[in-house]
């Protein structure tokens, strides 16, 4: 893929799930480029152009989990609790697509 943000993959019109796997991918080199609020983002929005549990929402667990650490370490209890809350939802989200069969 040889876009470079993630409105420029939006811009193409992808089908639903290559949109996902377009930002699953460039989540990936953000994530690997030290940039992981960017990588959320990509994988928050991977999330919403395709529902179904995956890829993205390993990844942002993952994230989220690391941001709730550096919050925990740097004492930042907003922070901590923000995290806390994206975790919360995402194993919502799971539970839902399991119960519901998305």
């Amino acid at each position: 893929m040889d876009t470079t943000t993630m409105e420029s993959v939006l811009a193409q019109g992808l089908a639903p799930k290559d949109c996902a796997q377009a930002l699953n991918e460039l989540g990936k080199r953000l994530s690997a480029q030290n940039s992981l609020d960017s990588a959320i983002a990509c994988w928050e929005k991977s999330v919403e152009c395709y529902g179904k549990p995956g890829y993205a929402q390993a990844q942002l667990m993952k994230a989220y989990n690391q941001k709730r650490r550096e919050s925990a370490q740097s004492g930042d209890a907003q922070g901590m609790e923000y995290y806390a809350q994206k975790i919360d939802g995402l194993m919502q989200q799971s539970k839902d697509a399991i119960r519901y069969g998305y």
